[in-house]
């Protein structure tokens, strides 16, 4: 019983609580209604919807463009003398004409190779004598035997050295270096450290001496800034003549008509065998 008395009147005051707030609200909107408040909101909603409309139906005329007058306005009643601000250069208008035929490109920065072709034999017999001639030199100063290869003594000429001598015995700076063949002539080139290589002197070096493909040369650090350099040539005129005059009537050369006389020598195989039996 007393459970129902407590539901029915949270029930009734739930009931006032709304009634009241009902009568708050009606009176404030009175109260709005008094000064004129409402109005005005509703008048601002209808101006703001008839200018978004005016802007979506109307496009935006372009901008007319401006005319200028092609005459010039002069303040001076002086007649107008024409002045010309072009020299008369024939030559050069004429040398700079055929600069752009050929590209403006300097022919003197490369060249083909032109040097004869080298077998491997004739390289490898280049490098040993390099390599002898190198242990005849002075121990104290360091050297190293580089063979030559197209990039070097054509196209480009450059010549890329040891990194490893080049770090041990050069700075890493760029510097003037001295080339020195072996009758004493002497060459400036330019030694580029951080990238151990001669460049700016190297191709007038190489085109003097005639360099080819297969060559060997042995630089010898003589200086911290001069390089003697000693030229074997792969092919080498003198020694492909010797070798020529060494063969004996029968095609053969000496070596070949030795090891034919030696009784101790090993018996020849193959065609040497054949070739043998037939004379006999």
């Amino acid at each position: 019983m007393a459970a129902k008395k407590a539901s029915s009147a949270a029930a009734s005051g739930a009931a006032d609580y709304e009634e009241q707030r009902r009568k708050r609200v009606l009176e404030n909107l009175k109260h709005l209604e008094d000064l004129g408040i409402s109005e005005m909101s509703r008048s601002l909603l209808q101006a703001a919807r008839l200018q978004k409309q005016n802007k979506a139906g109307v496009r935006a005329s372009p901008k007319a463009k401006k005319k200028f007058d092609a005459t010039e306005v002069r303040r001076s009643s002086r007649p107008k003398a024409t002045v010309s601000y072009k020299d008369d250069f024939g030559e050069l208008d004429t040398f700079l004409r055929a600069k752009r035929r050929i590209g403006g490109r300097n022919t003197e920065q490369g060249r083909e190779y032109t040097g004869r072709v080298s077998s491997y034999a004739q390289q490898q017999r280049a490098y040993r004598k390099a390599e002898k001639l190198q242990d005849s030199l002075d121990p104290n100063n360091p050297s190293f035997v580089k063979t030559m290869v197209r990039s070097h003594v054509s196209s480009c000429f450059w010549l890329g050295l040891p990194t490893s001598f080049c770090k041990k015995n050069l700075p890493l700076t760029e510097f003037r270096m001295v080339l020195e063949d072996e009758e004493g002539v002497e060459f400036d080139a330019v030694y580029i450290g951080n990238r151990t290589g001669l460049s700016g002197g190297w191709r007038g070096f190489a085109m003097h001496h005639n360099l080819e493909d297969g060559d060997s040369l042995v630089f010898e650090l003589a200086e911290s800034d001069r390089f003697k350099i000693y030229i074997i040539k792969a092919i080498d005129d003198g020694v492909e003549e010797a070798e020529s005059h060494d063969k004996n009537g029968s095609g053969n050369t000496k070596e070949e008509s030795d090891q034919e006389e030696s009784p101790a020598a090993e018996p020849p195989k193959g065609a040497k065998r054949r070739k043998l039996r037939g004379r006999r």
